[in-house]
């Protein structure tokens, strides 16, 4: 019985990291299409993939919370080792977060008024967040994959 239990916890743990990975692998080509407009003209085309991948960031950066620490917190993970990891890097990825917003308010809210000057200089920027982002969520991934194989 109890065998039972912490292989469908850890089966919903890996269909929880997949589902992260493949909104982080969707994110990050989205961002590099937006850098393939470089130099930045404001147009229609450039809104729309502007738009798109200000969406796919935020619906990415919401399956960590979501649903990686949902099942975290909702003591669906007893393991000490990962939530020692996962309490670590929690409030990193707050704050992570929240400048993924600030960037998804400015350019998503009003692209009539984008700054395409700005533009280049923003997303390098948000391309560190996200750098950052993948490096804290790799190290609960890590935590939780390691423990399962051993």
């Amino acid at each position: 019985m109890v065998d039972t239990i912490v292989k469908d916890r850890r089966v919903q743990s890996r269909s929880i990291i997949e589902s992260l990975v493949n909104s982080r692998t969707e994110t990050l080509a989205q961002y590099k299409e937006v850098m393939s407009y470089q130099p930045f003209e404001l147009n229609e085309t450039l809104k729309e993939v502007l738009e798109d991948f200000c969406e796919s960031m935020v619906d990415y950066s919401a399956k960590a919370h979501f649903n990686l620490y949902n099942y975290l917190e909702n003591n669906k993970e007893r393991r000490q080792s990962v939530l020692k990891i996962a309490d670590s890097v929690y409030p990193e990825l707050v704050d992570n977060t929240q400048k993924i917003l600030d960037f998804h308010d400015k350019y998503n809210s009003d692209v009539a008024a984008m700054e395409c000057d700005k533009l280049e200089t923003c997303l390098n920027s948000v391309g560190e967040l996200l750098a950052d982002r993948f490096s804290l969520e790799d190290d609960v991934i890590n935590a939780l994959l390691a423990v399962e194989s051993a």
